[in-house]
């Protein structure tokens, strides 16, 4: 008489393994999503960042129509799934001995951004574009960076008789590059130093102490050029007050007058190189001879550049910085972050503008 045949059950052992390797799997995905999610989402967005920024200084140089985006959420829906397959031999082991699939499971997850996007517009967004940049901002800047002469060119306008920018003629614009210059030298020999108000409504203050006499004709160059030389007398301590405004203060200190995020864009805008087909076509202006005063080149190209840190195209034409530019870079960091600034100022003062969310699939 032949054995009976009758299904096998799942042997508990089996039932359990896949049970854990379901719950394991899940208790690990969320962290990997993290690791992998967080660094990808935060480089899209600081590339489109740039972007945006590189392609509105293109458009303000050919006087188009501009619009910006802000990314005001990214939620990340994230959908599980679970699978699980095996065999099991039917009938008696002879039959089937040699023939058991071992089971095997799987759990997969697929990520479905919701996007959303603030359009920066309106009154809030115009006070941040005309606003002159604050002097704590520019002072704690060049602290930080330690590049006054970068910082200086990109923010200040005027700084007591000394102007720079695409409206300063080619010899204003050396006298002043030249005091900031001499601003860079004696703070990076230790020599001069600027130090925050001591009160609120306090000012920052320039202090030149300990240069003579191996200094002493670099101090009095750099005095003689902001207009208080009355300042230098043998070797003495020298503090000269700052502030904001339109006056040159003489003896008693330094007259700051800043530029907005607008002015700074327009100047770095001089800086984009425009095909001659297009200045003959008369969709855009001949460079100035003083363009690029803030130190920004934008160079242009035919074909996609293979040698760009960032490139936007717009006309037809590709719109790059040059990744072997160290100083056009710092530049456009340096544009980036106050930009990004002023956007987010205006962001957060528009709440009740209306938000474009995207669904990405």
């Amino acid at each position: 008489m032949m054995p009976s045949m009758r299904p096998q059950r799942f042997p508990q052992a089996l039932i359990a393994t896949l049970a854990f390797i379901l719950l394991s799997g899940c208790q690990t995905l969320g962290p990997e999503t993290v690791v992998a999610g967080r660094a990808a989402y935060n480089d899209v967005i600081a590339r489109t960042s740039s972007e945006q920024t590189l392609g509105l200084i293109v458009r303000i140089r050919y006087e188009d129509p501009i619009g910006l985006l802000a990314v005001s959420s990214v939620t990340a829906n994230l959908k599980f799934s679970a699978q699980a397959t095996g065999q099991v031999g039917i009938g008696s082991k002879s039959n089937y001995s040699g023939n058991l699939v071992p089971f095997s499971a799987g759990v997969g997850y697929e990520d479905s951004p919701t996007i959303s996007y603030l359009p920066v517009a309106g009154q809030s967004f115009l006070t941040e574009w005309l606003k002159p940049i604050s002097l704590d901002t520019v002072i704690l800047s060049v602290q930080v960076a330690g590049r006054g002469a970068g910082i200086f060119g990109l923010t200040v306008a005027r700084l007591n008789g000394l102007r720079s920018g695409a409206d300063a003629s080619p010899a204003q614009r050396a006298a002043f590059y030249r005091a900031v210059q001499l601003l860079d030298e004696l703070h990076g020999l230790g020599v001069a130093e600027w130090f925050p108000p001591e009160e609120p409504n306090g000012k920052y203050e320039l202090v030149i102490s300990g240069y003579a006499p191996a200094h002493t004709a670099q101090v009095e160059e750099l005095v003689t050029l902001l207009g208080t030389p009355a300042a230098a007398k043998g070797g003495a301590e020298i503090r000269l007050a700052a502030s904001s405004s339109l006056q040159s203060h003489g003896d008693a200190g330094l007259a700051f007058r800043t530029r907005s995020v607008g002015e700074i864009l327009r100047d770095a805008a001089q800086g984009v190189e425009v095909p001659q087909e297009h200045v003959k076509a008369g969709v855009v202006a001949a460079s100035l001879d003083n363009g690029g005063a803030v130190g920004l080149r934008i160079r242009s190209s035919r074909d996609a550049p293979s040698t760009a840190s960032l490139a936007v195209q717009h006309r037809g034409w590709w719109y790059y910085v040059d990744d072997a530019d160290l100083e056009s870079k710092q530049v456009f960091q340096q544009i980036q972050m106050l930009f990004l600034s002023a956007i987010a100022e205006a962001s957060d003062s528009g709440q009740a503008a209306p938000m474009l969310t995207i669904p990405v699939r």
